[in-house]
């Protein structure tokens, strides 16, 4: 019984932090329609970037994130700005040509720069510990669940409350309606877009105390982040961390009660069966 219990706590912990890689995706393709599949790789220059001022700095990544948040939503708005915006509208499969060779850029030049060898960026509270009778949780993992849930309902609440996120629905619901009502949708665009990398920002700091990094991770963290918000639909955001929950709970009991290997297939395979028996997803509706 304990083994259910463990697998439980570590599926929603894990499931969560899925839920806030799968956010940035759904908010920038809610204003742009794009689906970004350099996604992953933005991840894991954030990481890198992390690792960079751990080795001059000593820097906690907990403490670097101060650094790359900004650094990384600068970046985001300069490639919608500058790259994506100017293919707006064109043919999907020509959008999913340029989001891939700006995947295989940023892999290639985070491999030129750091080397292909795994690395760690080590932080104060990595080894440190929650037990709750027969359940062990990392403290970094339970740090992860906690801030994840508090962005996810902070981006709700500013997208229901506030002047910039009804400019962002009303972008995602007409963009021309909202340029005619005095919407600047190309702002709205950019700082949508820079706002979901600095998400990816936040993740790989959460992600980093004890997960050994390599250049060539970002195309697993694009998979499971397609795979969740395919699963809980591209703009919404309690679906969204609906699946991502489902996907870490299958995770999770697919390596207590399978095996390590064979558990990590187990979310594709339940993805699978959801889509064959509920084609809609895991949509739950909040308007």
């Amino acid at each position: 019984m304990s083994e259910f219990w463990q697998a439980l706590a570590q599926g929603v912990l894990i499931g969560s932090t899925y839920g806030l890689l799968a956010l940035g995706m759904g908010l920038v393709y809610g204003v742009s329609g794009i689906v970004n599949f350099a996604h992953g790789d933005f991840i894991s220059l954030a990481m890198f970037m992390s690792l960079a001022l751990f080795s001059a700095f000593a820097m906690d990544p907990y403490v670097s994130a101060a650094i790359t948040i900004p650094v990384m939503a600068a970046i985001g708005a300069l490639v919608y700005r500058f790259l994506l915006r100017p293919m707006a509208g064109h043919q999907f499969l020509m959008i999913v040509q340029l989001t891939l060779g700006l995947s295989l850029l940023l892999q290639n030049g985070i491999l030129m720069v750091f080397g292909g060898q795994p690395a760690r960026v080590p932080s104060v509270v990595e080894s440190k510990l929650i037990i709750l009778g027969d359940v062990v949780l990392r403290m970094p993992n339970v740090i992860a669940c906690v801030v994840a849930f508090a962005m996810a309902i902070g981006l709700y609440v500013m997208l229901r409350s506030t002047d910039f996120g009804r400019s962002i629905r009303a972008v995602h619901q007409n963009a021309r309606a909202a340029a005619l009502m005095g919407v600047d949708v190309g702002r709205v665009q950019v700082v949508t877009f820079a706002i979901g990398v600095a998400i990816l920002a936040v993740a790989a700091a959460l992600l980093l105390p004890g997960t050994p990094i390599q250049p060539t991770q970002g195309l697993q963290y694009t998979v499971i982040t397609l795979l969740i918000v395919v699963l809980g639909g591209m703009t919404n955001f309690v679906s969204i961390m609906l699946s991502g929950l489902v996907i870490g709970l299958a995770e999770a009991f697919g390596t207590v009660y399978i095996s390590d290997a064979l558990g990590r297939l187990v979310p594709y395979a339940i993805f699978v069966l959801i889509m064959l028996f509920r084609p809609q997803g895991l949509t739950w509706r909040t308007s």
